[in-house]
């Protein structure tokens, strides 16, 4: 069964590493990732769950099998530029093993918001829409607070906002499960404004 989950994760990955033209995975996709991950099922990703999870990412990016991401590959993947070159310590243009893996640990407790050692669906859901914008760690400690999400989530919003109205529509914030979506929408338009997203999300950790 662990195999079989691995497996799929790696084959999953693929759809992460392909290129998406600056698309945002839906929510179905992105469930899928975080359930593949949860080897317990305990709805939550452990530290060693997700070092299992980096390597099997590392190797379906890693196209041509050289034990390394070079440009190319960097190219169809979802991993951001400033990302890659921040995690490229020796600077040579490509990341090793061990860099990835060093990359993703970092992006880990960046990405774990109630400092608890887990990942939750959300903390999740919002690593994967700050991959492409970065994380604003505003007191340069190492880890993101739910006080710093506005920053974030506004590069974010910006991006999201293909029709630039100043709101997500459904579609635009596919990435959300439908029901978190509802819960944000307070004036019930059917649309989310930045000030609702930042609110919901500051909601969902209980601030």
């Amino acid at each position: 069964m662990y195999r079989r989950r691995l497996a799929l994760l790696a084959a999953f990955a693929l759809v992460f590493f392909q290129p998406l033209a600056g698309a945002m995975p839906a929510a179905d996709q992105i469930g899928l990732a975080f359930r593949l991950m949860d080897t317990t099922q305990n709805d939550a990703i452990s530290p060693a769950e997700w070092k299992r999870a980096s390597f099997a990412l590392f190797r379906a990016a890693d196209k041509n099998n050289n034990d390394f991401i070079d440009g190319d590959e960097l190219k169809s993947s979802t991993i951001a530029q400033d990302t890659f070159l921040r995690a490229d310590k020796d600077h040579d243009g490509r990341l090793s093993v061990d860099e990835f893996v060093e990359l993703r640990r970092q992006l880990f407790t960046l990405a774990d918001l109630d400092h608890d050692d887990y990942l939750t669906y959300v903390e999740y859901e919002l690593f994967i829409v700050f991959e492409p914008v970065g994380w604003h760690d505003h007191n340069a400690n190492g880890r993101m607070d739910v006080s710093e999400l506005r920053v974030s989530l506004t590069a974010a919003f910006e991006q999201l906002d293909l029709d630039h109205d100043g709101l997500l529509d459904k579609k635009e914030a596919a990435y959300m499960e439908a029901k978190r979506f509802a819960r944000f929408d307070k004036d019930q338009d059917g649309k989310l404004s930045l000030e609702e997203l930042v609110a919901g999300y500051r909601s969902e950790f209980g601030v």
